[in-house]
């Protein structure tokens, strides 16, 4: 409300609403009202975030006819309404949708408004998730709080980390990306490649940033948020991976909210593959309403569907099993899966479509550039990058190097307060020390 104070009134509508037909949800088990329940929610959605999208293609399908029947067009130009999109409303609204739907499938609604008001307006994930389920939170809600010192020590810890990954990592990533964000059509081919490793880089430890120190400050209360993100980059063999690990709880409630009832429990090879299409197809839309973003969800809907068809190609050739049995078979799939995700964010980064596709046109047809990338590489950020890897190594955050004797010792020192809290104090000084000079918004917030 410091920001618009109308959204606030908004947030705080959809909530009686949710709460109420929560309730007679709950009463009836009634399909007409739990179909009232999800249009009110995604017709706010829409309305706020594709009206103007709509409105364009509506505009441009009109130009298109008169254009065939050599007609005027009334309008020389879309109009475009004054709508500014709300904070965290794809977010807040996928939970109201979630407690819907789930009391309609048998669970207990919330019947004390004000433990579902909090559940609605829990700042720690509200503007960008993660996406909590109501049940684990309103059980942790009714529980008796004390405050204890792992969750002050771990909510500090995973603050402060996020911190981290935001102001020192991201930020300074920033540079890059938004350079080639803005010459897309003039980018050099050794710029474009850096970039598209850079934004990849860029996405992660923004978003995973938010999302610690979300979990980080919901801790500080007493409560635990799921987890986000499981090391999507380094522990990923194929995109089916790398999307179990990545927005964890908005791939959870893809599948079962939109994948699970458009291709039901036991569907067929084709209707799978068709349902994974459309839901990562509205994985897309929802991320953004542009085109680029509708392609970026279609794109990796078909990489997904040839991920695991090529899975079954596998599993009925003993030449195939044997190649990916190789020691070596491994990281080449990470480096591989990591390449695929890299690629395809392009459009994701991009502009529009044509700014994605020209990004990528300059990566395969040799084009001169200005050298940003090692501009790049003389700014603070190998320096941030080498100290998260030595941070992540003492909270064991990459399982699967073979360090036996730092890995046997890092839960012993984690256990004392002094060493935790060391730890903390080193991470918020290097923070301070590596933070560029300017300010970037959370890439999520957008959404």
């Amino acid at each position: 409300m410091s920001w618009l104070p109308v959204y606030g009134l908004l947030l705080f509508g959809l909530t009686i609403v949710n709460y109420w037909l929560g309730l007679l949800v709950e009463k009836h088990r009634s399909r007409p009202l739990l179909t009232l329940a999800i249009l009110l929610n995604v017709g706010a959605l829409c309305y706020y975030k594709y009206a103007n999208f709509f409105i364009e293609g509506l505009f441009k399908t009109q130009q298109a006819f008169f254009h065939v029947t050599h007609q005027a067009a009334p309008l020389a130009q879309a109009p475009v309404l004054n709508i500014i999109l709300p904070l965290g409303i794809s977010f807040f609204v996928f939970e109201f949708i979630h407690y819907i739907v789930d009391v309609h499938r048998g669970a207990k609604a919330i019947h004390k408004p004000l433990d579902f008001f909090v559940f609605a307006s829990f700042f720690p994930s509200q503007i960008s998730g993660p996406i909590k389920r109501y049940q684990d939170f309103d059980k942790q809600l009714n529980e008796p709080k004390q405050l204890k010192k792992d969750d002050v020590l771990e909510g500090i810890a995973f603050f402060l980390k996020g911190m981290f990954k935001k102001k020192a990592l991201a930020d300074n990533i920033g540079l890059l990306t938004a350079f080639g964000a803005g010459t897309a059509h003039s980018i050099g081919t050794v710029d474009a490649w850096a970039v598209m490793v850079a934004f990849a880089l860029q996405v992660y430890f923004d978003f995973s940033g938010y999302t610690d120190m979300g979990i980080g400050s919901a801790r500080l209360l007493g409560i635990h948020l799921p987890n986000n993100f499981n090391l999507p980059y380094i522990a990923s063999k194929n995109m089916i991976e790398l999307w179990q690990r990545w927005h964890i709880t908005l791939t959870t409630w893809l599948r079962d909210y939109v994948l699970t009832p458009i291709s039901g429990f036991r569907a067929s090879k084709l209707r799978f593959h068709l349902a994974t299409m459309i839901t990562m197809t509205a994985c897309g839309l929802w991320h953004g309403a542009a085109w680029h973003f509708v392609a970026w969800g279609f794109l990796h809907g078909i990489v997904l569907v040839a991920t695991r068809e090529y899975q079954q190609i596998i599993r009925e050739h003993e030449f195939l099993r044997r190649i990916h049995g190789h020691k070596w078979a491994n990281p080449l799939a990470v480096l591989g899966t990591f390449f695929q995700w890299s690629f395809l964010a392009v459009f994701f980064l991009a502009k529009s479509t044509q700014d994605a596709v020209s990004m990528i046109t300059h990566m395969f047809v040799y084009t001169p550039g200005t050298d940003i990338a090692m501009q790049f590489v003389q700014s603070p950020f190998p320096m941030a990058f080498a100290l998260y890897c030595l941070y992540g190594l003492i909270f064991i955050d990459i399982p699967w190097l073979k360090l036996p004797s730092i890995r046997q010792a890092a839960p012993i020192l984690l256990q004392r307060t002094p060493t935790r809290l060391a730890l903390s104090v080193a991470c918020f000084l290097a923070t301070i020390a590596l933070t560029p000079g300017h300010t970037s918004p959370f890439i999520y917030f957008q959404f």
